[in-house]
């Protein structure tokens, strides 16, 4: 988790995704001993570090297998878009 932690503060630092949404999906959780969403949560700082602050993130958990939370998650992503696109005109 250190280097998806360490990669992801790299990519928010890029100036063209300053404004980017961010979908995050805590797959594999059809596995015991996956990471939950909190736990990630956690684990990237999201709601402690300062490449987060200010910036539209969700994460959802999911399992590609059986096919949950991938909907919700790109609804999530598409509604969110679509309210900042909304919110410029």
């Amino acid at each position: 988790m250190e280097q998806c932690r360490d990669e992801l503060y790299s990519l928010l630092q890029q100036e063209k995704l300053s404004g980017a949404s961010l979908l995050i999906f805590a797959n594999k959780q059809d596995l015991f001993d996956a990471m939950s969403a909190e736990e990630i949560v956690s684990a990237l700082g999201l709601r402690t570090h300062d490449a987060f602050s200010g910036r539209h993130w969700s994460i959802y958990a999911c399992s590609a297998v059986e096919g949950e939370g991938l909907v919700e998650g790109i609804d999530w992503l598409v509604n969110d878009i679509a309210n900042r696109i909304f919110m410029l005109s």
